[in-house]
């Protein structure tokens, strides 16, 4: 299980944010290539997911198809759970068949899919797959991710830019969206390294906010005030 701080920045400030890593005292260095990130997240038809972000619920769950890469053909996408227990968390994968995200797209016909795929699945497998029968996607968000690493290679730091969020459901609709003009940094580190996690932060030059892009994307597209639900 790791923390995953998060801190979020004017897009202007990317480059003051790529100097303050390549000339900390803790040797941050770009280890992959920048690639755009993409996301359909799932939820409940009451939104449970979404709630439990809201109302700060200790042990939740999110349940996403990731991929990379752009173009309507999606390939080697991932079931991910991403498990909350507090402040920590830890992911589980499913790999999921391939799919294409135009006017042909269907969340039912895709699922039926899935569900064929997992047939030769280890029992634990069918599990994780089968959290998601009663779900319907709800969002789709997309961004260019960059990844950094330190010398001791004890932190992670993620770089977001380009942020993208649009509308979907069980069929292609268009998906209409908008976009934020805003970096959005990660700091992810294991339970072990708390204690130094705080002097990285402070040679960063970095200031703790609450940014979940799921919550912003559904205020965004659906609801211009989440307090009532």
């Amino acid at each position: 299980m790791r923390y995953e701080n998060k801190f979020a920045f004017p897009a202007w400030a990317l480059d003051e944010i790529l100097n303050r890593l390549y000339t900390s005292k803790y040797f941050f260095s770009e280890i992959f290539q920048e690639r755009r990130v993409n996301n359909i997240y799932l939820d409940s038809p009451n939104y449970k997911n979404l709630l439990d972000n809201l109302h700060g619920v200790q042990n939740r769950v999110k349940h996403r198809i990731r991929w990379y890469g752009s173009g309507t053909q999606v390939q080697s996408p991932i079931l991910e759970f991403k498990i909350k227990h507090g402040e920590l968390g830890y992911k589980e994968y499913l790999p999921l068949p391939t799919f294409t995200l135009d006017t042909t797209y269907s969340y039912d016909a895709y699922l039926k899919k899935i569900t064929r795929n997992s047939q030769g699945l280890p029992q634990a497998k069918k599990l994780l797959h089968h959290d998601i029968l009663d779900e319907v996607p709800t969002l789709y968000n997309s961004y260019l991710r960059r990844y950094f690493l330190s010398a001791d290679e004890n932190f992670r730091v993620t770089i977001d830019r380009e942020l993208s969020y649009k509308s979907i459901s069980r069929w292609y609709s268009g998906m209409s969206g908008f976009s934020e003009e805003k970096i959005v940094i990660e700091l992810k580190y294991e339970k072990k390294d708390i204690k130094c996690a705080a002097n990285v932060i402070q040679d960063l030059g970095l200031r703790l906010s609450r940014n979940s892009k799921y919550v912003i994307g559904m205020q965004g597209l659906y609801f211009n005030n989440l307090q009532f639900l």
